[in-house]
């Protein structure tokens, strides 16, 4: 259904698109609102579920398979995250004095999804 309406509020009619649009609205929250527990978390969760299998394309089911998650590591913007995973471009990243257990879950969250779609794409 979300994608669906995603599709026809957007005009897109591509799987590609529909995805390039999820993974850069995570990357913008991750990008400005690291230091915002409650929207790097839920947002982290989103990049989560994405990275074990997401349920769209027409008539689908949820896709967990490889070639199906495959695509979406395939995406400039998942790129991106793969090649810069540091404190400069996401800010929860960083080690500082008010670094505490949501930040280290935050940390771990981020690095299990980022090593997921990193193992698709090892094959």
């Amino acid at each position: 259904q979300l994608y669906r309406r995603l599709s026809e509020v957007l005009g897109l009619n591509d799987e590609t698109m529909v995805l390039s649009v999820f993974i850069g609205k995570i990357i913008t929250n991750l990008k400005y609102w690291g230091r915002c527990e409650p929207i790097t978390s839920k947002t982290l969760q989103l990049l989560n579920d994405l990275s074990i299998g997401y349920p769209f394309g027409k008539g689908s089911q949820i896709l967990g398979k490889r070639e199906d998650v495959r695509k979406l590591v395939k995406l400039s913007a998942v790129q991106f995250m793969l090649n810069n995973h540091t404190s400069e471009h996401f800010s929860f990243l960083g080690i500082n004095n008010q670094s505490n257990l949501t930040d280290m879950r935050c940390r771990t969250t981020f690095y299990t999804a980022l090593g997921r779609l990193l193992m698709v794409d090892l094959g």
